[in-house]
């Protein structure tokens, strides 16, 4: 074990980096003894209570020192609907005093579900008869990455056009093995995969190139591979298992594979524009994103010094932020860039800490370049000189490949001083989480950033006007700076011809579907679209009953609503887009019941209506003689006007849905 005070003295003293040195000690001790945050709050100059208080306030961080391994039951929606439930309780039946066994909220993993997380690695459609084997099983090692092919940099280099020159050397041809390597396929054996086909390439004397890639969004056929011939042809390998591998290369080499149907279905069902290149472009190689039409738009508008362009063309494609609130983005922008204080701030929201929801992580796994580019041209429109990527806490893969695509951006010249020979400076620094809902409300982001609670700040003043350390910042979500660089590109007819004006959203589908996974539509498809065509309907046998539609602060949507159209301000609203579809086996009780737990946990306590109000909710939920509907509806209707930030006014939103479509079932 190495030295952790040598590690945290590596931290400048200063209170914003009181969450990445709680961070790098519990990383070394597996928890925080109370030794080691007294030494971390006098290292960086915080008072000893306030730095309790804030160690306390994230529920990843922990405090106590767990027993033996430490084996985690995804209980969230998804997770329980398909038996996490029952996992959590045969885990305590078998499980010795040498274990560490706790339910957590959500593994992100939906896709996969269920999830049990064994010493931070998570394994997913976990059977009963899996748990043995899990306990007992060897310690996870660390996931092994390809080598960068290009992240040496491209020199001093100021010219995009010499920038593609070098990338394009580089251009790989012939046969090529594409695993696709994601959070969701990892879960389920992608990195056995990936090993297993070099050994079997390389006994077999193939000339042929084994590469990763992130998922593609069907997560349901993981592990996947993806063969690209030498002709240039696409061939999908579903269910890529170790022993599988032999027969599927005979397939590949003989010429005898034949379509997935259900690849085929899922494929034409969407408009793939910023998942297009998720499970195709290497993540960890800057040339292949170039090659593939990363950093163009930035360079073109640097080099023609097109500042107001940019706003104007996504203003004019009307952008709305995909983080849930869907408020317009380059009026963020327009804000902050003219305020008249500086330095000026761009923080990435890549939190995304609401169970059911796992978009943003396929994203930011699976195209890194394409969100920073975006980053960058929004720090460029918005006069913006420092980049916050503000990543979960637990979403490892997300951010090793985005800081590795920023140490490629910085040394190709895409980030730093005078970008490409333009007026353009900016860097970019990479910040975790902790966990914590609240932090996809902007104001408590920012706290978070500051090392301080994550507790919403009253408005006035905007974050445009006033926000990180006092100084104007615009926060986006990663989802909308995908479409950032694709509308400057494209320019905005292109993305107002999508969705009937709103461009695409990304929607992870999860449940009791046949096909679960990650989706990309037109704005403006109904969830019949996406339950039947592209998640293949519900499993065999069962009925479609309810679907929750946007995580906690969503509804749940009876299916006579499945042919609403999905647009912000609709009668179905696409919120921040997760769907988990639920059948007769499932009550809507139960699932209002562990929403509205969730939400009481996650209340950052300064409110009153949203820290006594979720928990008086839960409460008459639960009363023996069943909830009284209108004292509910009395309730939840004070919570939702009086709360002071958006996520306690949307918390009674499942239930007040549930009351109107289903009021016989609570």
């Amino acid at each position: 074990m190495s030295d952790w005070r040598t590690i945290l003295h590596a931290f400048p003293k200063e209170r914003t980096w009181l969450l990445p040195a709680l961070h790098a000690v519990q990383h070394e001790l597996r928890w925080i003894p109370a030794a080691a945050l007294t030494e971390v709050a006098a290292h960086l100059r915080v008072p000893a209570s306030e730095a309790y208080g804030v160690a306390t306030h994230y529920p990843e961080f922990r405090m106590t020192e767990p027993r033996g391994r430490l084996i985690r039951v995804c209980t969230g929606v998804s997770c329980r609907v398909r038996g996490g439930v029952e996992l959590l309780a045969s885990l305590r039946a078998i499980a010795g005093s040498d274990v560490t066994l706790e339910p957590f909220d959500c593994a992100f993993n939906c896709s996969v579900a269920p999830v049990v997380e064994v010493d931070g690695a998570c394994h997913g459609r976990v059977a009963r008869e899996d748990l043995s084997r899990l306990i007992s099983g060897p310690a996870p090692r660390a996931l092994s990455r390809s080598p960068a092919a290009s992240a040496a940099g491209a020199g001093n280099l100021s010219s995009f056009a010499e920038i593609s020159r070098r990338a394009g050397v580089e251009t790989r041809s012939g046969l090529t093995f594409m695993v696709n390597v994601g959070s969701c396929s990892l879960a389920v054996g992608a990195e056995a995969t990936r090993e297993a086909l070099r050994a079997e390439v390389a006994r077999r004397g193939l000339e042929a190139a084994v590469v990763t890639v992130g998922c593609n969004g069907m997560c349901w056929a993981a592990p996947m591979i993806t063969v690209a011939t030498a002709e240039g042809e696409l061939h999908h390998l579903p269910h890529a298992t170790v022993d599988r591998l032999p027969a599927l290369l005979d397939a590949v080499l003989t010429g005898r594979l034949e379509p997935h149907p259900g690849i085929a279905d899922v494929l034409a069902h969407q408009r793939r524009e910023l998942t297009g290149r998720c499970g195709l472009v290497e993540p960890e190689d800057i040339g292949d994103a170039i090659r593939r039409g990363s950093y163009a738009a930035l360079a073109s508008a640097l080099e023609a010094e097109r500042l107001e362009a940019v706003i104007q063309t996504v203003k004019a494609a009307g952008l709305r932020g995909r983080g849930g609130a869907y408020f317009a983005a380059a009026v963020k922008w327009e804000g902050a860039r003219s305020a008249k204080k500086s330095p000026k701030y761009l923080i990435v929201n890549g939190e995304e800490g609401e169970p059911g929801i796992f978009k943003d992580r396929h994203l930011m796994e699976g195209d890194p370049h394409r969100l920073l580019e975006g980053a960058l041209l929004a720090a460029y429109a918005a006069g913006a000189s420092r980049i916050y990527l503000y990543v979960h806490g637990e979403a490892h893969l997300s951010a090793e490949r985005v800081g590795h695509a920023v140490e490629e951006a910085r040394a190709w010249g895409f980030i730093g001083s005078r970008v490409l020979g333009s007026d353009f400076s900016v860097e970019v620094e990479i910040r975790r989480g902790a966990g914590g809902f609240v932090l996809g409300e902007e104001t408590a982001l920012m706290e978070s950033l500051e090392g301080r609670r994550a507790m919403p700040r009253p408005k006035p003043p905007f974050p445009t006007e006033a926000g990180l350390f006092g100084q104007p910042t615009v926060i986006n979500n990663v989802e909308t700076l995908f479409a950032v660089a694709l509308i400057v590109g494209r320019g905005a007819d292109w993305w107002t011809g999508l969705g009937a004006g709103h461009g695409t959203k990304c929607f992870g589908l999860s449940g009791l579907l046949a096909r679960p996974g990650l989706a990309e539509v037109e704005m403006g498809t109904t969830l019949r679209h996406l339950i039947e065509r592209i998640g293949g309907g519900m499993r065999a046998g069962r009925t479609l009953t309810s679907v929750v539609l946007g995580g906690p602060s969503g509804i749940i949507v009876p299916p006579r609503d499945l042919d609403e159209p999905l647009l912000p301000g609709g009668r179905v609203n696409p919120g921040t887009g997760g769907l988990v579809a639920l059948d007769e086996t499932t009550s809507v009780r139960d699932v209002i019941r562990t929403l509205l737990d969730f939400n009481t946990r996650e209340s950052c306590g300064k409110c009153t209506p949203c820290r006594e109000g979720t928990a008086r909710l839960r409460d008459m939920l639960d009363a023996p003689s069943g909830a009284d509907a209108a004292r509910v509806s009395e309730l939840a209707e004070v919570i939702r006007l009086a709360s002071l930030c958006g996520l306690g006014q949307a918390a009674p939103l499942s239930i007040l849905s549930a009351l109107r479509d289903f009021p016989h079932s609570l």
